[in-house]
């Protein structure tokens, strides 16, 4: 009995240190976000820079579009689909 009951403490222990490693992974880089805002808009970015909101990382990036015209985009770093809202 007293294998076994070390055998799942150690799995615990375990499960526990992965758990924040994988919180971290679901973060956006600034590079990623940069990359998606490129895609959306297929313009050039001028600039880009990260801030908190409500607590939360956010990317704001500039974007001067085909047409000449700048855009402004702020991308969530903890959503991996996107979430973004675009100013012009």
């Amino acid at each position: 009995m007293g294998y076994c009951r070390r055998y799942i403490v150690i799995i615990g222990i375990l499960a526990a240190m992965l758990l924040p490693a994988e919180h971290v992974n679901a973060e956006m880089s600034l590079d990623q976000a940069v990359q998606q805002a490129k895609q959306k808009t297929g313009g050039r970015v001028i600039s880009a820079e990260s801030r908190s909101q409500d607590g939360r990382p956010v990317y704001n990036i500039r974007i001067l579009t085909r047409d000449g015209k700048v855009r402004r985009m702020q991308i969530r770093a903890d959503d991996k689909g996107g979430a973004s809202r675009s100013r012009r």
